[in-house]
């Protein structure tokens, strides 16, 4: 499991390698409908994203439980052109009360949800939200998760056609900087159906 600071710093890299292509999504409101009798809920979730001038995303699941429901709600959003999303999948979900920033009662303090994303290597990514609302803090753990993965693939592509670019160019010191890069991003998690996509022309470039 990377640590927070690691992970943090791969955001970083991120970042550096998309730049205007970097996402960040933002949650501003949800509609949860729950079945108790079969535990099934169905949300519906507005999203903004801010890197793409405040563009209004609307996003429709339905899973066991809020989190199920949002994860394959943005699946059914980002999967089609993100595939390696579909390589993911939950370790471990925890909601822990942050009883001292509450007032005397604590019925207002904060939860804290972590969410642990397992990756096809196996390898365990916590995120984690905090809110007075369970709810939302879970929403926005789940939408920190995905979005993780989607900058992590967009990052990927970005640096695999940069490495094809170099190879024909016979530039090998940029050939060696590039598949440095490339070696840091697939212990993300596998980008086998990427790369075929890519070959096939499916994916942009």
């Amino acid at each position: 499991m990377p640590t927070q600071y690691e992970q943090e710093e791969m955001l970083e890299r991120m970042r550096d390698i998309l730049g205007e292509d970097f996402m960040v999504l933002k949650a501003v409101a949800y509609h949860l409908e729950e079945d108790f009798d079969t535990g099934q809920a169905h949300i519906r979730c507005k999203l903004i994203n801010i890197s793409n001038d405040n563009e209004v995303m609307n996003v429709e699941g339905s899973g066991s439980g809020l989190v199920d429901a949002c994860f394959h709600g943005l699946l059914a959003r980002f999967a089609e052109h993100h595939p390696s999303l579909r390589s993911i999948s939950f370790k471990d979900f925890e909601v822990k009360g942050l009883m001292s920033t509450g007032n005397e009662d604590k019925a207002n303090a904060e939860a804290q949800v972590e969410l642990t994303v397992l990756s096809s290597e196996q390898i365990e990514f916590p995120f984690q939200a905090q809110s007075r609302s369970i709810g939302r803090a879970s929403v926005d753990t789940t939408v920190k998760a995905v979005s993780y993965f989607v900058n992590s693939e967009r990052a990927f592509i970005r640096i695999y056609n940069h490495l094809q670019h170099y190879r024909k160019a016979n530039r090998p010191e940029l050939v060696t900087k590039y598949q440095l890069l490339l070696g840091q991003m697939v212990q993300n998690t596998s980008y086998t159906e990427v790369i075929e996509q890519i070959k096939n022309n499916e994916l942009p470039t």
